[in-house]
């Protein structure tokens, strides 16, 4: 089981990565050049993961803390507890590469196995291609795709949206309410309209391995279940 980021953890999470400049507990500056491979992982330790394939073979380092989300939830790990979600097999990673002196360091930026995705926090800045924030509220009406105990995802125009919920809510007719007490009551292919603060629109290399558009957090107003009618405001 993951331990779930709380909505106010998350958004701490993303603000600060924004405007977090990339910096290897491994090695010093510069930025590492980022490249996507196709590899197959043969060995996962508690620092490292070595993979081969016909453009990359040999160890990438893998320690520090990952986001990492599953079919089930999304949580905040070090490595020594996320290597325990990724097997030996076929995956699609994102390595940076730093040159330093006649060395080379070859570090695991991202990494998606079946329905197992990690990234590194910091990593987020480099994907992302725009953040928006209002004082008021935007919204977006979409269709739940699939869910985790933290999270949404919706379609909107065939575009996969993170929605990071959780927390407590008023349920219209009822009262206050939290999230895990009316999660059931959200299905995959209801349409919702959702009203929230942040939007973070990611670079299409980020989607193209991760399946992931865009992530909002931060809400206001209301969750609209427009199909079964249930409304949630947050407290």
């Amino acid at each position: 089981m993951l331990k779930n980021i709380t909505p106010l953890v998350l958004v701490a999470l993303i603000m600060s990565v924004l405007v977090y400049t990339y910096v290897s507990t491994a090695v010093p500056k510069p930025k590492p050049k980022l490249e996507v491979y196709e590899v197959t992982i043969t060995a996962v330790t508690n620092t490292t993961i070595e993979v081969t394939s016909e453009s990359l073979t040999g160890e990438l380092i893998a320690r520090g803390k990952w986001i990492i989300m599953t079919s089930e939830s999304i949580g905040l790990l070090n490595w020594s507890e996320a290597m325990g979600y990724v097997s030996e097999g076929s995956a699609t990673v994102i390595v940076g590469t730093i040159v330093r002196g006649n060395t080379t360091y070859y570090i695991l930026i991202g990494l998606k196995q079946g329905d197992v995705s990690l990234i590194r926090p910091c990593a987020l800045k480099h994907y992302a291609r725009r953040h928006i924030h209002t004082k008021t509220y935007m919204s977006i009406k979409g269709e739940i795709s699939s869910k985790g105990e933290n999270f949404l995802v919706l379609d909107r125009n065939g575009n996969k949206v993170l929605v990071m919920i959780g927390g407590e809510w008023i349920k219209a007719g009822e009262g206050e309410v939290t999230w895990s007490e009316v999660a059931n009551e959200f299905r995959v292919g209801d349409t919702l309209r959702i009203f929230y603060h942040n939007l973070l629109i990611l670079k299409s290399e980020f989607t193209e391995v991760f399946g992931i558009s865009a992530v909002i957090w931060g809400y206001s107003g209301a969750i609209i279940n427009m199909d079964t009618g249930t409304a949630l405001s947050k407290i």
